[in-house]
């Protein structure tokens, strides 16, 4: 399968709203002004249909062979707030699709080469189910990283 994930810019009127009404509530939760200071956890926005997490992360190593992920049910909009954040962007093979997967967690893993995208704080990337990503990656491995994972169900 081909890859589609897209990085926009948070604050771009236009990109979000070509997004469509889904991803509205994803994008006010993101241009909050606190997010640095809350908690990480999970924040309901939406019920089930929309919620955030808020996770601190020290940012892996980019390798020849990641270990990426995918999920049927969500789309992830992944925000960095504090640095650089590299993913993983690879093909999803059709090997992968009929593979063990995680119902109940929506998601499921694989390793595969990855080309590498960077997301600076202000972006974010929106990643549609069935695209596959390796998140927390960075060329100065240790990194400290808060970031915001918005779900959003598709």
């Amino acid at each position: 399968m081909i890859n589609t994930a897209k990085i926009f810019e948070i604050d771009d009127d236009a990109s979000v709203a070509a997004l469509g009404e889904k991803f509205a509530k994803a994008f006010a939760f993101l241009r909050r002004t606190d997010l640095l200071r809350l908690a990480p956890g999970r924040y309901s926005i939406d019920g089930e249909r929309v919620f955030a997490i808020i996770s601190d992360n020290d940012l892996k190593a980019v390798g020849v062979t990641q270990r990426p992920e995918f999920h049927k049910k969500y789309a992830d909009v992944q925000a960095p707030l504090t640095d650089e954040e590299l993913f993983g962007l690879p093909d999803l093979p059709e090997a992968v699709l009929k593979g063990p997967f995680d119902d109940e967690k929506d998601i499921a893993f694989f390793e595969a080469p990855c080309p590498m995208r960077a997301v600076r704080p202000g972006e974010c990337i929106v990643i549609e189910p069935y695209v596959a990503h390796a998140p927390c990656h960075s060329d100065d491995p240790g990194t400290h990283l808060r970031k915001v994972i918005v779900k959003v169900l598709w």
